[in-house]
């Protein structure tokens, strides 16, 4: 039989959803038409494949799938907001009105190519020109599931604790977001799918949140948004509603029957954390970006409750392996314990986990006969895994010791889309000139003409 791919003699992580083996297990795998069809010790002849990797050195991982993420800010914002006080509603939220369809799909482009070498080949990603970055998402290769930032508030004026509503702008992004669900979702062979974005609890009116849940029900789809994430939206809440977002989501029902992914999760209280835990509720969990801005989620206390926990990025890195070790350092400083959490149950938090949480476990999130081939291959040929022995825990020294640069080859529903940190569907280096212009742009219109 004549297939696409095969990966001899690899070290194998996540085989049978990580229920079976809890360390790597050297396997061949077998791809065709973009899914894995075997996985075994030793292939017989009776494959003759197109092209050969050998997995000499090597440990396969599922794809990692980042739970929340903005892949067109992240490189406009970088090196902007990491060490300002108004970073994020003095700069980054203001500079939102600078964006249109053009420089958000050049931006895009830019921040999908970093993801997939950083070795994420699922995103999950809210953001304004939603159908801008399918278009990316689409020419690079990745899998994409995208949401329209739903809001009817001036994000500029936050930072003066000033929440003015505009009916008109939330009545057309809701518009905007149907017709965007409506053209892209389950296109491009089933690559980029949608779900209903709302931004925060804080910067959509009562009306228009009930009508995202609406739409979300009416379409049988989930939600993706930010939630509890800052003092300001907490202060807001309380101050509006006499409650926090958790709570005053849940007044009219807004988590019955429906998937919810909610970014950053910093601010909930137990209380509110007993209700996210009797819903299908998962914790996008964004430990960089949140130490960065100086909190993020006590992650052990929603486990203790039950509230399955994907991990994110956020924007401005895409180090998939620095984001792992980033959860599982924070897990340990929040509960004083190094046997609270280890590698495998971070792994699991950026592959099978978040892929239930999509509606995907039957597709990605581990590797397994029937499911599509999203696939990081890693080389531990690099000094810095040292003379690696049959002593060694293999799983731990990838973990903690692996950069994006050890990812040898990134492949997406069977297609390698990088290999040997290149991208090998789009140019690197017009797509990083064309960006550069656009953010240029953005930040000489958003200073009014001065650099």
């Amino acid at each position: 039989m004549e297939v696409d791919l095969i990966i001899k003699n690899t070290k194998c992580v996540g085989l049978n959803e990580f229920k079976k083996f809890k360390t790597p297990i050297k396997k061949s795998i077998v791809i065709n038409k973009g899914e894995i069809i075997d996985i075994n010790d030793n292939l017989s002849s009776a494959y003759i494949s197109k092209k050969t990797i050998d997995g000499n050195n090597t440990i396969t991982f599922p794809g990692f799938i980042n739970s929340h993420t903005h892949v067109s800010p992240t490189p406009i914002l970088k090196g902007f907001t990491e060490d300002r006080i108004d970073g994020f509603y003095g700069l980054a939220l203001p500079m939102e009105k600078q964006l249109n369809e053009t420089n958000t799909y050049l931006t895009a482009k830019l921040g999908i190519a970093e993801a997939v070498k950083g070795g994420y080949t699922t995103i999950n990603d809210i953001w304004h020109y939603p159908w801008s970055i399918a278009q990316a998402a689409k020419d690079i290769g990745i899998r994409a599931v995208l949401s329209n930032k739903l809001k009817d508030t001036d994000l500029s004026k936050i930072q003066f604790f000033k929440y003015e509503r505009d009916d008109n702008e939330g009545q057309t992004k809701l518009k905007d977001s149907e017709n965007f669900i409506s053209k892209w979702h389950n296109t491009n062979n089933g690559l980029i799918t949608c779900r209903v974005g709302v931004h925060a609890p804080d910067t959509l009116s009562n009306k228009l949140i009930k009508q995202a849940k609406d739409m979300a029900d009416n379409l049988q789809l989930g939600i993706h948004m930010h939630m509890g994430q800052t003092a300001t939206e907490n202060k807001y809440m309380n101050t509006e509603y006499n409650m926090g977002s958790v709570e005053y989501l849940n007044s009219f029902k807004f988590f019955d029957n429906i998937s919810v992914i909610g970014a950053h999760c910093n601010f909930v209280t137990d209380k509110e954390k007993d209700i996210l835990s009797k819903n299908d509720f998962t914790v996008a969990h964004c430990p960089v970006i949140g130490a960065k801005r100086s909190h993020y989620a006590n992650i052990p206390t929603y486990e203790k409750k039950g509230v399955k926990i994907g991990l994110g990025t956020d924007w401005l890195t895409f180090d998939a392996f620095e984001n792992i070790r980033a959860s599982i350092y924070f897990h340990r400083l929040s509960t004083n314990n190094i046997e609270s959490t280890n590698a495998i149950d971070a792994v699991k938090k950026s592959t099978i986990i978040p892929a239930e949480s999509l509606g995907l476990k039957n597709s990605i999130g581990s590797i397994d006969i029937g499911k599509k081939a999203d696939l990081n291959i890693i080389s531990t040929d690099d000094l810095h895994f040292g003379g690696i022995t049959k002593y060694h825990d293999l799983l731990s020294l990838v973990i903690y010791n692996a950069t994006a640069k050890d990812i040898k080859y990134s492949i997406i529903q069977g297609k390698i889309i990088s290999e040997n940190n290149k991208i090998n569907t789009i140019s690197e280096t017009e797509t990083l000139k064309d960006a550069e212009l656009e953010i240029s742009k953005i930040w000489t219109k958003h200073f009014d003409g001065t650099e």
